[in-house]
């Protein structure tokens, strides 16, 4: 026992040592300690931060039991044009009454929103969710205080019980234990708070207060079988695949009226609804960071490999003293676990702070988000494996001493490396470079494709518009003076050359409008369809569009006048291809929640055709939009919730945001004035997501081209240092310093060439993957994949050029009399 202890105090004797030798080296190669410690936190850090958004976004499951068994209904028929519709009322009552494939199903009015005025606080819109009765029971969430709606509360809508989320409760009450009973005072409603939902992060996160919803027929929007807004969400039985309910849900729909006869019903899982629109957008992003992961290694191995040679003499002087080749592998052992751990202790402060900064970015948008956390298993994944390449590669002049010459090595004799010796070397810097092309080329595309979307017209002048929303309680005639009012009173603020309102906002998409011509036969099944805005007549004056044909509204185009409407290029195109559309008359179904008639629509005279306004988003094709006066909506649905534009005579229209609030809010003290933004910002998040996949992509190729020039120079400078002698006997033998030189460089170019030819076969599957992403730019551009290869060639023959220039000025002399 005690021959135990002692060996063992002896041996973290050892340790002790060791560890103290090796941090006593890396403070004598301050250069090499802080080049690997930096190259080891990178990889550990980018990669764990990616990692963890890609492991909580994309790999784990949807927080409600049995997820698996959730799906989310939608439709698309060929005949018109097989995008992605959501379902009706109509819909969800035949899916809800006729299925046998389902043990429960729900609809959902996903968003809308409510004016609120808060007793302590100033006035604010809340987002509203509407859901049928099965909704929670069939997600299993139960309340976390209170309860569910009950079965007469859905008999009578407006009986005021409301459940509230979890964030509004503890942002609006504090997490108050108190808070069911007390009343939320909206929209002139008194609604009771039944009940407190639990965190939702994985499904319509933004929620502040869930209402009941009814499908049936009482509210008119909700009868139109056109009208597709809802989400219908299923839990499948025990045994029905999703290939059976699709065809029964298929079935049922084309029984409905006025269904085209080629439709049919998808089924997407709800993870996939949830996750599905940067799914390819994360799996990209993240091989591109475990090549910058791979590249990290490789840069690593190839810095301590060029180390570990230089320190042969050192090897030899240990093992002359007496040091066994076992002490010796011990101690490098400890050193490489000395740099990885300060790699690593680097990489998880990174790591921490990358995501806490991607989920605070503005406008990134996504999904589950809300409780991303850093992924420990891919911290200690990343850290296992660059710990691993540390540890090997320090450890390689273990390995070397068994064909050590003594005598040599205690002399300083520098080793000659033949090409066996250099084929790590070699393979390393291949890799790298060819790690490095696939990335460049990919960020090339990606900025190139951004380059694209911003020279996009994008059919106003987005430059000098403040933006705002309003929510109101407006449903009537007294609509119309406040509006009028809110327009003439802003459009005049200090600063302001004019206002306008529409329910449009550019940016987001707009409400669909089916439409009926007066000049052919209408089939209801295959109703063409147009983007649609209620709009003042001062919107495109304010928004700087151009008229091409026609005239603008103006103040006299309202409910005493005749009907009239203007139409965008694109439907110009489309729907009177070769004719001139100015006296043509349309019908429009305006599909819109709220709408509380079941007039007829009436034909508008197209007065007007407006160039093309990008309304979803610039890098999406202008859509055939149609726009109505909003002086002439005998609902006055639209009165209830539009967005104000205010064109400033110069400088920053945000500066102007003060003193529009402050007027909208000497109108009417309870307004909420909301999403104040300038236009132009408006635009930039529509193109968030590409945005930031594209300086994600660029900092790593960057990174990856940094590490890459790192790596050929080390490599190629070890290389050209052992290769001292034979460059002192070729130039005794007559060899030009112009020889040498090109004898450097052509050993690295050749390495480098190799390289960029794998990188670019690798590229090219990269490409069509990426290819998704792209704007006018194909994925085998030839312009991006020539500079990619020049800059990787120019990059690794300039990181060639100093070792070249060191060994072309070798004295032969000093050369031979250093061996």
């Amino acid at each position: 026992m005690r021959l135990r202890q002692a060996a063992n105090a002896a041996a973290l004797d050892h340790l002790l040592a060791d560890l103290r030798y090796a941090l006593r080296g890396m403070r004598r190669a301050p250069g090499f300690s802080a080049v690997a410690v930096l190259m080891l936190a990178l990889g550990i850090g980018i990669n764990a931060a990616i990692f963890s958004v890609f492991s909580h976004v994309l790999l784990a499951p949807l927080q409600f039991p049995d997820s698996g068994q959730l799906y989310v209904v939608s439709s698309h028929a060929p005949s018109l044009g097989d995008s992605r519709r959501d379902s009706s009322g109509p819909d969800f009552r035949d899916y809800r009454d006729q299925n046998t494939v389902f043990s429960e199903v729900a609809a959902v009015i996903p968003h809308f929103s409510e004016p609120f005025t808060p007793d302590d606080g100033p006035p604010r819109v809340l987002n509203f969710s509407a859901i049928t009765p099965q909704f929670f029971s069939m997600l299993g969430v139960r309340p976390l205080m209170g309860r569910l709606f009950t079965a007469d509360e859905y008999k009578t809508l407006r009986n005021s019980s409301v459940l509230i989320s979890w964030k509004f409760w503890q942002q609006q009450y504090g997490g108050d234990p108190n808070v069911i009973g007390r009343v939320l005072r909206n929209e002139d409603v008194n609604s009771v708070i039944v009940g407190v939902m639990p965190p939702m992060p994985d499904l319509y996160p933004d929620i502040d207060v869930w209402d009941k919803s009814s499908t049936e027929p009482s509210w008119p929007f909700m009868n139109w079988r056109q009208n597709k807004f809802l989400d219908v969400i299923g839990r499948l039985k025990p045994g029905v695949s999703r290939q059976m309910a699709e065809q029964q849900l298929t079935a049922i729909l084309r029984r409905g009226q006025g269904e085209p006869s080629d439709v049919q019903v998808r089924l997407t899982s709800l993870k996939e609804f949830v996750v599905g629109p940067v799914k390819q957008q994360l799996n990209i992003l993240m091989a591109a960071v475990a090549l910058v992961l791979l590249v990290t290694c490789m840069n690593t191995a190839a810095l301590l490999l060029s180390r570990a040679v230089k320190r042969t003499p050192e090897m030899a002087v240990r093992l002359g003293l007496g040091a066994s080749r076992t002490r010796i592998s011990q101690q490098l052992l400890v050193e490489g676990l000395a740099l990885s751990v300060m790699g690593g202790a680097l990489g998880v402060a990174l790591a921490s702070a990358s995501v806490g900064l991607i989920r605070q970015i503005p406008g990134l948008a996504l999904p589950r988000v809300d409780g991303l956390r850093l992924n420990l298993a891919a911290l200690g994944a990343s850290f296992a494996l660059v710990a691993l390449t540390s540890v090997v590669f320090a450890m390689l002049p273990a390995n070397a001493l068994r064909d050590l010459d003594l005598s040599s090595g205690l002399r300083g004799a520098r080793t000659e490396t033949g090409r066996r010796q250099r084929r790590p070397f070699s393979a390393l810097i291949v890799a790298e470079v060819a790690c490095a092309v696939v990335l460049t080329v990919c960020a090339g595309l990606l900025l190139r494709s951004f380059v694209k979307v911003q020279s996009v017209d994008a059919g106003f002048q987005p430059s000098r518009v403040l933006t705002a929303y309003l929510r109101t309680n407006y449903f009537g005639p007294e609509g119309l003076s406040f509006w009028h009012s809110v327009i003439d009173g802003v459009g005049h603020v200090p600063g302001a050359t004019a206002a306008a309102v529409s329910d449009c906002m550019p940016g987001s998409r707009a409400m669909g409008a089916s439409l009926i011509f007066d000049d052919r036969p209408n089939d209801p099944a295959h109703a063409p369809s147009a983007e649609g805005c209620w709009i003042s007549s001062d919107y495109f004056r304010v928004l700087g569009s151009s008229l091409l044909k026609g005239r603008f509204f103006t103040e006299h185009d309202n409910g005493t006048s005749p009907p009239v409407i203007m139409v965008n290029a694109a439907a110009a195109q489309r729907f009177f291809p070769n004719q001139d559309p100015l006296g043509k008359r349309i019908a429009v179904n305006y599909l819109a929640l709220g709408s509380r008639n079941n007039r007829p629509p009436p034909l508008r005279e197209i007065v007007g055709v407006v160039e093309n306004v990008h309304q979803r988003a610039l890098d999406q094709p202008a859509e055939p939009s149609i726009y109505v006066p909003y002086l002439q909506d005998d609902t006055y649905h639209v009165l209830a919730s539009m967005n104000l534009f205010v064109r400033s005579a110069g400088g920053d229209p945000a500066a102007l945001a003060d003193s529009v609030r402050a007027k909208i809010q000497s109108l009417d003290p309870n307004q909420p004035v909301e999403r104040t933004r300038a236009m132009r910002e408006v635009v930039s998040r529509t193109l968030a997501r590409r945005t930031y996949s594209m300086g994600l992509m660029t900092a790593f190729a960057g990174l990856a081209l940094l590490l890459c020039a790192l790596g050929i120079y080390g490599v190629v400078s070890y290389v050209t240092l052992q290769r001292t002698r034979e460059f002192g006997i070729r130039m005794a033998l007559g060899a030009s310093r112009e020889d040498v030189l090109r004898n450097v460089l052509a050993q690295g170019g050749t390495l480098t060439l190799a390289g960029l030819g794998i990188g670019i076969a690798l590229a090219l599957p990269a490409t069509r993957a990426l290819a998704q992403f792209l704007f006018q730019t194909a994925p085998l551009d030839p312009a991006i994949l020539a500079a990619s290869v020049l800059l990787l060639g120019a990059i690794g023959i300039l990181a060639c050029l100093l070792p070249g220039m060191r060994a072309a000025q070798l004295d032969p002399r000093v050369a031979l009399n250093s061996e």
